[in-house]
């Protein structure tokens, strides 16, 4: 499940994006399309990842820091 939302939530999005996406690490990558593109809460998040909550808001700061980074002109 998660690896059929993450190639799906990549194919449909703009290349400097998916670029962006694909140069996270995998746990960063899974938060963020969980979140975004799936809708989980970040408790549901965690279950699927079998990590705690605030592991997954770690993960998704660090991911959307890095994100704009490298979207940012």
């Amino acid at each position: 499940r998660l690896v059929h939302a993450a190639e799906t939530a990549l194919t449909h999005q703009p290349e400097y994006l998916r670029d962006a996406l694909e140069s996270l690490p995998y746990r960063q990558r899974a938060v963020l399309v969980l979140r975004y593109w799936s809708g989980l809460s970040e408790a549901e998040i965690a279950k699927v990842l079998g990590c705690r909550p605030g592991t997954v808001k770690s993960l998704a700061s660090r991911a959307l820091v890095q994100l704009r980074r490298e979207i940012t002109p």
